[in-house]
Order: C-alpha cells, then structure tokens, then sequence
C-alpha cells in the first residue's frame, strides 16, 4: 500500500490524473509529508492549466512562511486567474495566525475582502483558552437551525484549530457533548464540529460514538464522523469498522465505513477491505470497496479490481478505471488496457 514517502514524488508527475490523485490521498488519509505544499506550488506554476490542479483539495496543506510568501507573489502578480486563484486565496487563509501576520499588509493593499478574513483569523489566534471556548460555543448556539450553506463554517474551523492548539476544551468535555448531542436534529451543529474535536484531538474514546454517527440522516455528522475517525486511525477504529461493516444492513453507513477504511494508512486496513470486498455480493458496495483499495495503493487488489472492472460493476456510482489507473501507476504495474482507459479521462 502505498506511504506518505512513496506518493510525494507524484504530486509533480507530468500526467495531471496522476498529480490529482496524489493530491487526494494527502488530503484524504491527512497523513501530510513534509514539503508537499511547496511540490504542489511548484507544479501549479509548471502547469499550462492551473485550474485542472485540485487546488480545492490542499486548503488543509501545511504552511510554511516560505510557501505563504510563494502564494502571495502568485496571488499579486496575477499569474494565475480563476478558480485556481480563489483556491490559492483559501490556502492561504487556512495557514497559521502567525504566518498570516506578517503578509496581512499586504493583503491589503491588493485584496480587502482577502485581508479582513486573515484579520479575522489572527484574531481568532490571539483568543486565549477561555475565549476560545467561549467564542465556540456562542457560535455553535448562533448557528442552530441554519442551513449549512449560511453557517460562518471557516469561523468554526478557525476555533476548532486553536482549540486543539491551546487546549481550550478537554477530552472529557468533548466527550460529555458527543454523548449528549442529537445526531438526527440536522439544525444542531453541536455534534458536527465536536465530532471535528474529537478526531483532530485524536480522543480514542469516541470512537464508538463516531462509528454511530455513520449511519446518522444527516451527511455533514456522517461525513465529520469518517473524517474524525481516519485522524484516530488506529487498530482499534479498523477493527471495529470492518466488523460493525460485516452485520451492517444500511446502505449509508456501508459506504462510509468502506471509505473510512480506505483512508486509513495502515496493512491492517488494507486487508479488512480485501476480506470484505470477497464476501461482498452488493455490487455498489463492493465498487467501493475497489475504489478504496486502489485508493490506499494496494498493489496486490489490482488483478481483482481489474477483474471486477471486466466482469461488470456500478459505474453510476463510481467508474473504477480512473483510480486503478493511478494505482497502477504509482505502484509501477502495467496493464494493456490502462493507456485506452487514460484517453477517456481527459
């Protein structure tokens, strides 16, 4: 399977299908290499079309001053437009208070809209542990009943990060609201942001909540609950993940388990998904379960993807060709039909 070192050199590869996907697993396993921020800024420049670049994808990327002066030079020279632009504008609002600081001028001078959110964001660094907690949960009451599209959610997730940082909010009290939170009242955002808590605070403890949370109605707690628990990614998350998976009857929670364990970058969770996908008979399910092997580089699934691909599978819900491609390539394998299969992708 693959490892953070082995991905890293594809973040520059000359087939954009093959840089994507690499992008997409550092930003799906959150199992960051050092550097790859300044990789990624390196082939954007490189490239003769910015916007095929999942930018969307690195908002979370490590900074460094160094690369946050890079993506303001991008950023005030203007030679990059478009989507990719106001991509590169959120990357550089995610980095750290501290290095927002010293570019906040200027900021201001070519981008107001841009600086006022970095000031916001500094703001937010400064709080100290009590105001921290408090700013969150005022935020959290403010947001009840809303629609996700109106929540101030770059706000949230500004405190949610210093709130880990600074410890502004313990293990046992974000346990105490995961277990007294109500996961199907969907205008209730308590239990999404302190699912966030949870997994960023990699609390072992909830594990057994955030697996339950998977089968919730509501999509933002399920997907919060399978990011969370891919950022604990122990032994013990796989363990129960491919167990609960194998007496599980909804749908939803299958495919997010399934997902779940393809994000998790560890042997273990290569061969639960390999031992689920035989005795799967769901079609849908065990598409991806495939995509999740060829997700996590397992080199040993490809002749079975390969074979489910050929034998016939759902590709309404996910075509399986473009992540075996990348497999295959990121762990040198040929096939013949892999050069066809390329051509239809772009």
């Amino acid at each position: 399977m693959h490892t953070s070192e082995q991905v890293i050199p594809y973040l520059q590869h000359d087939d954009s299908i093959v840089s994507n996907g690499a992008i997409q697993y550092f930003a799906e396993t959150f199992n960051y290499a050092d550097g790859i921020m300044k990789l990624l800024l390196s082939k954007l420049r490189s490239s003769a079309n910015p916007d095929q670049t999942y930018l969307h994808m690195a908002y979370q990327f490590p900074q460094t001053s160094s690369t946050v002066a890079e993506i303001m030079d991008m950023l005030r020279s203007g030679s990059v437009k478009g989507n990719a632009r106001v991509h590169l504008a959120q990357i550089l609002l995610n980095s750290a208070p501290t290095l927002l600081e010293p570019v906040l001028e200027s900021l201001q001078t070519f981008s107001p809209e841009t600086a006022a959110k970095a000031e916001e964001h500094i703001r937010i660094g400064q709080l100290n542990q009590g105001e921290l907690k408090a700013a969150f949960e005022q935020m959290l009451a403010a947001s009840r009943g809303l629609d996700y599209g109106d929540l101030e959610f770059d706000y949230l997730d500004y405190l949610v990060n210093e709130i880990v940082k600074k410890q502004a909010i313990s293990s046992k009290q974000v346990m105490k609201k995961l277990d007294g939170a109500d996961p199907a009242d969907p205008g209730n955002y308590e239990a999404v942001y302190y699912a966030q808590l949870a997994g960023k605070m990699k609390l072992s403890a909830a594990v057994p909540i955030l697996i339950e949370y998977l089968a919730a109605d509501n999509d933002l707690l399920a997907e919060q609950a399978c990011d969370a628990l891919v950022r604990i990614g122990t032994e013990d998350v796989i363990t129960r993940l491919a167990a609960r998976y194998e007496t599980e009857q909804d749908d939803y929670f299958k495919l997010y388990a399934a997902d779940c364990l393809g994000r998790i970058p560890l042997p273990s969770a290569e061969m639960s998904v390999i031992r689920l996908l035989q005795k799967e008979k769901n079609l849908t399910h065990a598409t991806k379960l495939a995509g999740s092997l060829c997700f996590m580089g397992s080199k040993q699934s490809i002749p079975v993807v390969a074979k489910l691909i050929e034998a016939g599978y759902d590709n309404d819900f996910l075509d399986l060709r473009e992540p075996l491609y990348i497999n295959c390539v990121l762990n040198g394998v040929s096939l013949p039909q892999l050069e066809g299969w390329r051509r239809t992708f772009l």
